[in-house]
């Protein structure tokens, strides 16, 4: 999504127009839910993905449509093998999708997209909302300091009750997070840690890495993340401010350096705690924690050894039984 933005608001700052979907309604078995995304540029071009297969190749020919018309618009996809809509995907649900015709020339669209990136930048809790109506499409975005009451009058509720999607089909709006919450803090930059780097930012996570040696602390190493902090293990809250919302996944050289971590960490209690490690090392931890004076109920919230059990055995696979736990962790907490 984050790539999604900010091609869009570069396509709209240099003159070209877009159009952006969105799958705001989903019933039954549906490839993708409803929150999912793509964007058409005038190239012929994508970004993201409202389903794959057959109605993404109909949606891609609709959107240049729609460009070509400059003209918004909705399409339902009935998922069935009897309708008359359907297009080769049996699913057994339903799809609607709504085409968003975004003109260039019009500043305000400019602003708004700037906005949105910049919240998604900041990771400021914000929601996209968007009027859904042929005639009259719009696209806005807001912090969570904003009362929705007071933006459209005839609903009467918080933006910050909205941890999903929703859809108000009586007014035509649709109302979605921007930002996912928190930010995941990987302490130690060796083998495991790159491996796992692409996949979390792959899966939307905004990541940093914590490495004191400099040999691991290159920005290259790693993708696409927002930074890497190359300073002393024995300082960690003097570089970084760890929250509540945020995740912790400890991956050092060794036991030794993996217990001064959590010595300065777990006092911030963070959403996730994860250590790598043999059941014989996890046990030590245990054990070194407790005389230290952490509380037993916060020793046994640590996810160790890490991951979910998939028999993972190399960097890879132990990055992707990591980055299924923290999906996992951020979809029970969402």
């Amino acid at each position: 999504m984050k790539e999604m933005y900010k091609n869009i608001y570069t396509q709209l700052s240099n003159g070209h127009d877009v159009v952006m979907l969105s799958l705001y309604e989903s019933k039954g078995s549906t490839p993708r839910k409803m929150g999912a995304k793509m964007a058409y540029f005038e190239d012929g071009t994508t970004l993201g993905t409202i389903g794959g297969g057959a109605i993404e190749y109909d949606c891609t020919l609709l959107a240049k449509e729609a460009l070509i018309k400059q003209k918004s618009f909705q399409k339902t996809y009935i998922l069935n093998h009897n309708d008359a809509e359907n297009i080769g995907m049996v699913c057994g649900g339903s799809a609607s999708i709504f085409f968003h015709y975004i003109d260039a020339s019009d500043s305000k669209n400019v602003e708004i997209f700037k906005r949105i990136n910049s919240y998604i930048d900041t990771n400021t809790k914000s929601y996209l909302i968007s009027i859904l109506d042929e005639n009259n499409a719009q696209i806005d975005a807001f912090d969570d300091t904003s009362s929705l009451q007071n933006i459209y009058q005839n609903i009467d509720v918080e933006l910050t009750s909205f941890n999903t999607p929703h859809y108000f089909e009586n007014s035509k709006i649709y109302i979605e997070p921007l930002t996912e919450s928190g930010v995941v803090y990987i302490f130690g930059g060796g083998h495991v840690s790159q491996a796992l780097c692409p996949m979390l930012t792959a899966t939307n996570f905004r990541v940093v890495v914590y490495e004191d040696n400099e040999k691991f602390a290159s920005k290259k190493l790693f993708g696409n993340i927002e930074k890497v902090v190359n300073k002393s293990f024995l300082c960690i809250n003097e570089h970084i401010n760890i929250c509540e919302n945020d995740y912790a996944v400890v991956l050092t050289r060794g036991h030794k350096s993996d217990n001064l971590v959590l010595s300065q960490i777990m006092s911030k209690h963070p959403s996730y705690l994860g250590v790598i490690g043999s059941k014989k090392k996890v046990q030590a931890m245990h054990e070194y924690l407790l005389t230290c004076g952490v509380d037993k109920d916060d020793v046994a919230r640590i996810h160790s050894p890490i991951g979910i059990e998939i028999g993972a055995v190399t960097p890879a696979e132990i990055a992707i039984s990591i980055t299924a736990q923290l999906i996992h962790h951020r979809s029970k907490n969402r």
